[in-house]
């Protein structure tokens, strides 16, 4: 396992608490199993998440790039290969999503359509044209995209970011078949995720109120710790998952299974 490496976008920590961004906690899983890994986000704050893992004894690198510029998505690639020697997973986390996105289809512009899709799906379809050769190069892999439960029950106004979804779960089951047996392909399907973005704007108080009241929505009755994202990434991306292919696992602790009442 040490020989083996990861690119994981969309990695930054949190910008208020260590871990609580999907993509960090994964990076910092993925490490944890001896991944070396490419963390890569827009944000500064990827840097925390490669110190984080060098500071726990793993190895890490931060780019910060952009995964919708061709030019970048070279880099990302070709760094994984010169500093690593060669690459075994891909995560696509990167995602793009604001309160200001929720839209009906005549409302929302051109801009934020094409924007969001840019970034939500582009941005995929980008990582995976580039690094699938350097997998197969290295022997095969695994791909794991994070998509959303949006992909199903689609809430009032939220088109653009529901199209978004859905087509990551298209894309996956197009790379499954196109790249088996040397490269797996899944996605995650999370539901609702407490992650550090989710805090902007919320008192303490407020925000552990706003939390049980989501809860009240979830068999569970909580709220999913990004860490538990993280450890289905890692499931995935391993040996024990060699026979999963094309595959969309929801991890929404009951919450599509369930009418919409409180528990």
């Amino acid at each position: 396992m040490q020989a083996k490496v990861a690119i994981v976008t969309g990695a930054a920590l949190g910008y208020k608490s260590a871990g609580k961004s999907i993509g960090g906690a994964i990076a910092l899983d993925l490490a944890k199993e001896g991944y070396r890994v490419v963390v890569v986000d827009l944000g500064e704050m990827g840097q925390a998440t490669a110190d984080q893992i060098r500071e726990r004894g793993g190895e890490a690198v931060f780019l910060q790039l952009d995964v919708t510029k061709t030019a970048d998505v070279k880099q990302i690639v070709a760094t994984a290969e010169s500093k690593f020697g060669g690459l075994h997973c891909l995560v696509n986390c990167v995602a793009r999503y604001s309160p200001g996105m929720a839209k009906n289809i005549a409302e929302v512009s051109e801009e934020e359509w094409q924007e969001t899709l840019n970034v939500n799906l582009n941005g995929y379809f980008m990582m995976a044209k580039y690094a699938v050769p350097l997998m197969q190069k290295s022997g095969g892999g695994a791909i794991v995209n994070i998509s959303s439960i949006e992909t199903y029950t689609v809430l009032p106004n939220f088109a653009v970011y529901s199209v978004s979804k859905a087509a990551i779960d298209a894309l996956t089951r197009s790379l499954a078949i196109d790249f088996a047996p040397q490269i797996r392909t899944n996605s995650v399907v999370p539901g609702f995720v407490k992650i550090a973005n989710s805090e902007n704007n919320r008192t303490p108080e407020e925000l552990e109120k706003w939390y049980a009241d989501i809860a009240k929505q979830y068999p569970m009755q909580r709220v999913c710790e990004v860490e538990e994202i993280a450890s289905v990434v890692a499931f995935l991306a391993s040996d024990k998952a060699s026979y999963i292919n094309g595959q969309s696992i929801v991890v929404d602790g009951g919450k599509m299974i369930a009418d919409l009442h409180e528990f």
